[in-house]
């Protein structure tokens, strides 16, 4: 497969093209609403017209009191939600970014789950739960001397003809050196050797949008993803 003639049609609706897709054994499904299990992410797949019937659907796969996340919802919400909070997310595609292999970062696993999750946790890139990892490969780099784990970045969402690149973080004392440009070109590597084209998400304020499209990514949606408490 060319990465660079994939179709782009899955990118309008991400997680419900990958639950629906090649991630469906992570899928819990009622009527029009998908979900990933809830150790693995936290997104929904849905309508953009929702109707009663998939509010019902909604609030009875999410469970009282928990939290669902819903990109680009475009009618009015019951009483029986509330909303939590809402940010502006943002998608680059990547298949114009010129992918590079390195030899200094390593491949990560289960047994790095914990030192993961605590950068994620310092450094805020995005939801990281404790089998994100088997959605894809991550990579890290770690530092030569101690081995601490300083910077990290992955795939997380498969869609047919694109992979995700998700939680890009570098630790406070190892910013400027570069290593997220080079975790970034690392994992789109393995995403090209795939036949597969890369892709991103982030929010609107981040400033590693500056990052992204120097890189080449192309900015494709900014849309809103909305935390909902089921009452």
């Amino acid at each position: 497969m060319n990465p660079q003639a994939v179709a782009t049609n899955v990118l309008d609706d991400p997680f419900t093209a990958a639950l629906r897709g090649p991630q469906a054994r992570f899928a819990r499904t009622r009527g029009n609403i998908v979900t990933f299990e809830p150790d693995v992410s936290v997104f929904y797949g849905h309508p953009r017209e929702m109707t009663d019937q998939d509010y019902a659907d909604l609030a009875a796969l999410t469970g009282r009191g928990r939290t669902a996340s819903l990109r680009d919802r475009r009618t009015g919400l019951p009483d029986q939600f509330e909303v939590v909070a809402t940010v502006a997310l943002v998608q680059y595609r990547g298949d114009a970014v010129a992918p590079a292999a390195d030899p200094e970062v390593v491949r990560l696993g289960p047994a790095d789950v914990p030192e993961m999750t605590a950068l994620v946790e310092l450094t805020q890139p995005g939801p990281f739960l404790p089998r994100t990892i088997e959605m894809g490969a991550y990579l890290g780099y770690r530092d030569p001397d101690s081995g601490r784990l300083l910077a990290m970045a992955g795939q997380r969402l498969e869609l047919p003809g694109w992979t995700e690149i998700s939680a890009v973080c570098t630790h406070p004392d190892a910013r400027g050196r570069g290593l997220a440009r080079r975790l970034v070109a690392a994992v789109a590597e393995m995403t090209v050797a795939d036949g597969r084209a890369p892709f991103l998400h982030t929010t609107a304020d981040n400033p590693a949008r500056r990052l992204y499209e120097k890189m080449g990514f192309t900015l494709t949606s900014e849309l809103p993803l909305e935390i909902l408490r089921v009452r």
